[in-house]
């Protein structure tokens, strides 16, 4: 192997790799997950190095200054994993595993100024305006120093010869987090040395303070001074007599999560789930890459087959990552699985500190745990031995990132199984049409399991027909007289109930009664939302907030109407009519309190909650015995998206949380408000049948040529400036069907659909224009997007607009 040129990613939007030669002092140091310092244009920054290796061409190579790891942050299986998801989701290599790591890795660069001798002159006698002379004279006293001002201004100052401007590197913002330990040496062993030293222990608590160093081995400094109030004073005495000493160690920042009490394990698995855990350790024991459905009907114990499966990965030596789509049902997994296995088991997802993340990656990359379980961002864990992953709820939109790699979790999943040769099992009550349909293709092997644990009966459910109720209200009653009834009987009973309404805010519109107009933002075409809790109108897109108004924007009359409702009115109208119930909301407004998901979950197990109310949130993966009652509010306002997905998204929904209801001895209800009750997916979902739903969607996606009978890309470009976004979009649509025809043969397999404006035209003050390529062979597409991509990208920049490629898009708004 020739070891003196390695091949390095660097985290810049650029594409390809570069070669690097490694000076011989460094060979020792180089390995594959490691940092390099290496030159690149005329600034150093620091690469990812992926292993040794040669350029073709010949040039001159430009030499590594440094290596910055002492041990690697990923291990060398993963660099193919890396490759992929660069590939296929078209995103730079660097930049995808510089988003994959922990945060904070990475030193941040910024500017700092000097002073030139035209800025002194300008301080001392020059004609400048207040404002600027302040920032000089900032300047002159932290000269070197970051001093808080933008890049604009430092650049402009630079531009009239005022200042000189630098690359700074400034400290990583996570790495090993170090502690004082305070330890007696080696040659002190116990009281009868503390006799032997002669010397008499006057201080307070001086012999106590002695004892329980000896006693406890070394201890953390914060820990001695909690138990002794001058403890500070007897280390520094003894330090100096040569008794004691004191050393910086690292220490794991454990993430403390509430903890739950879950279920314990069945007495008996029922025999559809000792078939699915049969099928699975089978494929376990082969050791090659498998991809399986475990298609189990909500109740049916997937989470019992999950456990049994990591279980027998552990005994054969191998790891595991158990992917879940929601932060709060990763801690609630983790619970259960830290009260199943007695293994070496980690957590990874955003709802931890960097530092936390930090150290759990770090034992991971060492080999010091077996299992981990998180969100999407857990795929990435760097497991050295992966030979399971799991991705429950498989269906789940969360899986598929908003930004940039926006790689779908559950795809990557199937991608890292086969590159890794790990077993892959998509778990789910309400399958994908895609992943079904890749069963049917001998893609996937099925496993089924149709049945309830214990032979539980499935909820009766009951339409109510919105349509068909008068209007006792302006805006019309939230809750049906027949659901109200419910309520009060499941209440009365001490049971508890769920309640889902797939909409956040107050009031969901406030609209003109004399000329039609909605209030909407001002950044985005989406309307405003009230909040009571706030009392603001909120965009739920950019975060803008105002106070409410009365005057219409476009009219100038007063008499707004408030029209529509979403969960916290659900809330407000719930405590009205139930004040002796206990009720809580869970939503995106309530979750971004850290921990609150977590708590409210816990005290909805141990039912100190009657009624819980949400979004998607709720709907997914709980097991609570005593809920009896589920009640859908809106049931058919995920059918309104302009989105091919929709109906196959409300049969998951709608079966998903109604799965949450009868899952103790009691039959549970299922009352489903709705406008249109006749829908197909709607019917489907009351009749628990997939199959039909599956069959519907997949004669619809044929006729339209949609996946998974088409691989689908959106090309969405945006900018400050309509028209020179339409006018990209326009540009961009003809550079591709120009290059389409200049491929004679492979041309014909792909189609371009628009330019047209997004369904949001408008998002965080950029308008938003996009073209669909929809075509039969993904890499024909990344090709032709990648010559595109190359050909206009001067052009956009020019045009202040920004492209963006969204390979198998779950969003299309």
């Amino acid at each position: 192997m020739d070891k003196t040129c390695v091949e390095i990613a660097v985290p810049l939007p650029v594409d390809g790799t570069f070669f690097y030669h490694v000076p011989p002092n460094l060979v020792e140091e180089i390995r594959v997950g490691c940092r390099a310092l290496v030159p690149f244009g005329n600034k150093k920054i620091e690469g990812y190095i992926l292993g040794w290796g040669r350029p073709t061409t010949t040039c001159e190579l430009k030499e590594i200054f440094q290596v910055m790891d002492a041990e690697p942050l990923f291990p060398e299986r993963m660099v193919p994993f890396f490759r992929w998801i660069s590939e296929y989701y078209i995103h730079p290599l660097g930049q995808v595993i510089q988003k994959t790591l922990p945060g904070g890795l990475n030193r941040p660069t910024y500017k700092v100024a000097w002073l030139t001798e035209e800025g002194f002159k300008c301080l001392e006698g020059g004609q400048i305006d207040k404002h600027d002379r302040k920032i000089l004279e900032t300047i002159k006293e932290n000269p070197g120093k970051r001093v808080g001002l933008s890049l604009e201004v430092l650049k402009r100052l630079e531009r009239r010869g005022w200042v000189r401007l630098r690359d700074h590197k400034g400290r990583p913002k996570t790495g090993p987090l170090f502690r004082t330990f305070i330890s007696a040496r080696e040659t002190v062993h116990g009281p009868r040395s503390l006799e032997e030293i002669g010397i008499p222990l006057k201080a307070k608590d001086e012999q106590a303070f002695l004892e329980f160093i000896l006693d406890h081995g070394p201890v953390m400094l914060s820990e001695l001074s909690k138990r002794f109030t001058n403890a500070r004073y007897l280390v520094k005495k003894w330090a100096q007599r040569g008794l004691l000493i004191s050393q910086k160690r690292p220490v794991y920042r454990s993430p403390e999560g509430i903890v739950f009490h879950t279920g314990g394990p069945p007495g008996k698995l029922s025999r559809y789930q000792e078939q699915a855990v049969l099928q699975v350790n089978a494929l376990l024991e082969k050791g090659r890459f498998s991809t399986c459905l475990l298609f189990g009907v909500t109740g049916s114990g997937k989470t019992e087959v999950y456990l049994q499966a990591v279980k027998r990965a552990i005994e054969m030596g191998k790891q595991a990552i158990v992917m879940v789509p929601e932060i709060a049902l990763a801690i609630y997994m983790e619970a259960v699985f830290r009260s199943r296995i007695n293994t070496r088991l980690a957590v990874y997802h955003s709802g931890l500190s960097q530092g936390q993340r930090y150290d759990q990656w770090m034992q991971m990359v060492r080999g010091e745990v077996d299992v981990v379980i998180g969100a999407r961002s857990a795929l990435f864990s760097p497991l050295p031995r992966l030979g399971l992953i799991v991705v429950d709820e498989e269906h789940d939109g969360a899986y598929k990132q908003d930004v940039a790699p926006r790689y779908h979790g559950r795809d990557a999943a199937v991608a890292r199984g086969r590159l890794e040769n790990a077993v892959v099992v998509l778990g789910s009550g309400t399958p994908s049409v895609q992943s079904y349909a890749n069963c049917s293709l001998g893609r996937y092997r099925l496993i089924t399991m149709p049945e309830r644990v214990e032979h539980r009966e499935f909820p009766e459910v009951e339409i109510v027909d919105m349509k068909a109720l008068a209007q006792a209200k302006d805006n019309g009653d939230i809750l049906s007289p027949r659901l109200m009834e419910t309520i009060a009987d499941t209440l009365k009973r001490g049971k508890q109930g769920m309640l889902f309404l797939n909409r956040r805010g107050f009031f969901r519109l406030y609209i003109c009664r004399f000329c039609g107009t909605a209030l909407a933002c001002p950044n985005c075409d989406v309307s405003l939302i009230y909040h009571l809790e706030q009392q603001k109108l909120t965009c739920h897109y950019c975060g803008y907030e105002c106070e409410p108004r009365q005057e219409c924007p476009k009219c100038l009359r007063s008499g707004l109407r408030s029209w529509g409702f979403g969960t916290e009115r659900l809330e407000h109208e719930l405590k009205m009519h139930f004040p002796g119930a206990r009720i809580a909301r869970m939503d995106t407004d309530v979750a971004r309190r850290k921990g609150r998901a977590q708590s409210i979950v816990k005290d909805f197990l141990e039912h100190k909650i009657d009624i819980l109310l949400g979004t998607q949130m709720i709907t997914k993966g709980y097991d609570v015995p005593e809920v009896t009652l589920v009640g859908v509010v809106g049931a058919d306002l995920s059918l309104a998206f302009p989105d091919f997905r929709a109906a196959e998204r409300t049969f998951q929904l709608l079966s998903q949380v109604a799965g949450r209801a009868g899952r103790g001895r009691e039959r549970g209800k299922v009352i489903i408000q709705t406008h249109n009750p006749d829908h197909y997916a709607i019917r489907a979902a009351i009749s628990r049948d997939y199959l039909g739903l599956y069959q519907k969607e997949m004669e619809l996606r044929e006729q339209l040529g949609f996946p998974p009978f088409t691989y689908l890309v959106c090309v969405r470009l945006q900018g400050n400036s309509r028209a020179r976004t339409e006018q990209s979009a326009r540009y961009l649509s003809e550079r591709l069907k120009k290059t389409l025809e200049r491929w004679p043969k492979r041309g014909k397999e792909i189609q371009i659909l628009g330019p047209a404006e997004a369904p949001i035209a408008k998002l965080r003050g950029k308008y938003r224009w996009q073209i669909l390529i929809k075509s039969k062979s993904p890499y024909l597409t990344q090709r032709l997007l990648r010559v595109a991509k190359k050909s206009s990208a001067s052009a956009l920049k020019t045009k202040g607009v920004q492209l963006i490629l969204d390979v198998d898009p779950y969003q299309m708004m």
